[in-house]
């Protein structure tokens, strides 16, 4: 029997609203994916430089996950976002996971904050405050539409215009060199999924959220079945 891919999914971490007491946690969506498209998830806590490194060594693929804004100072700006949603701790963990990655020529697939991420760790930035793109309906509601690059695997899964959620008061700006664009949003032009051009950096990032979608339509899974099987 062949062995099943361990999938390291990263994690966010709140504080209980209840009684303030920590907790690590990443959305269920994420983990049933990938059991469904074969791999086995293993959740990474944030940790330190070391543990990030000595978790990657662990698993044969990485998938960053939504959370807070990246800190404006690693892409050289000052802080202008309107709410104050950051985890300096996490972004060093999650830089430090990009960082060993790449460097032992590991997959990565990213979502939301996971996308911007990782166009910053590439030398890219963000915009730090847009509108229009934070829903106020149910998370699997498909909210805007989306076009997809004819070539591109996503077109594949999704064709060349579908619909999406969406929930991010950020996204990509600049974008890194070592990225191509392959979605947008035909109205605003927000990158919605960019993928690697670099022959050793093996990635697609998403600015949507599958992980919310899965259950109601099997693009969503789609997309989790090709970063676990073939990414």
């Amino acid at each position: 029997m062949l062995r099943k891919p361990i999938i390291g999914i990263t994690t966010n971490e709140r504080p209980n609203p209840t009684d303030d007491i920590p907790w690590s946690y990443a959305p269920t969506g994420f983990v049933q994916g990938v059991k469904k498209a074969g791999g086995i998830p293993l959740l990474l806590p944030i940790g330190t430089v070391e543990e990030a490194k000595l978790y990657v060594s662990m698993v044969d693929k990485i998938l960053l996950i939504g959370g807070q804004n990246v800190t404006p100072e690693f892409y050289h700006e000052d802080n202008e976002a309107t709410d104050d949603d950051f985890l300096y701790s996490r972004d060093v963990f999650e830089f430090a996971i990009i960082d060993e990655a790449i460097r032992q020529e590991k997959p990565i697939f990213s979502v939301c904050r996971g996308t911007q991420l990782m166009n910053v760790a590439l030398g890219g930035n963000l915009n730090q405050d847009i509108e229009n793109h934070w829903q106020d309906k149910p998370s699997d509601y498909l909210y805007h539409d989306m076009t997809v690059k004819e070539d591109s695997k996503l077109a594949q899964i999704y064709g060349h215009k579908t619909a999406i959620n969406s929930f991010h008061h950020q996204s990509i700006k600049e974008l890194s060199p070592f990225l191509d664009v392959i979605a947008e949003d035909p109205y605003d032009n927000t990158i919605e999924a960019v993928q690697s051009n670099h022959p050793d950096i093996h990635f697609l990032g998403v600015q949507w959220h599958p992980e919310l979608l899965i259950g109601n339509r099997q693009a969503d899974q789609e997309l989790f079945d090709y970063f676990v099987n073939e990414l």
